[in-house]
């Protein structure tokens, strides 16, 4: 119900379910200001952005993933 959403007290409900997804734009911001302050040429920036988001987006993937075992594995087993 969108018609009592109160806007920085709760969550949007439409996007509860798929937050995660919300990574993607935050890693391609983060790896476009990063770019352009390091890079001196403009050429080649828009690849260097495209492959700095996909290996944040891929460690970030990696690192759930390992958090996720070693909470469901290794911890239980402690």
């Amino acid at each position: 119900m969108i018609v009592a959403w109160i806007p920085f007290m709760q969550p949007m409900p439409e996007l509860v379910s798929y937050w995660y997804l919300l990574c993607v734009p935050l890693v391609v911001g983060v790896a476009m200001i990063y770019k352009a302050v390091w890079i001196a040429e403009g050429r080649s920036w828009g690849q260097q952005v495209a492959v700095m988001s996909v290996l944040l987006v891929v460690g970030l993937v990696s690192l759930a993933i390992v958090l996720g075992v070693f909470v469901q594995a290794v911890i239980p087993a402690l």
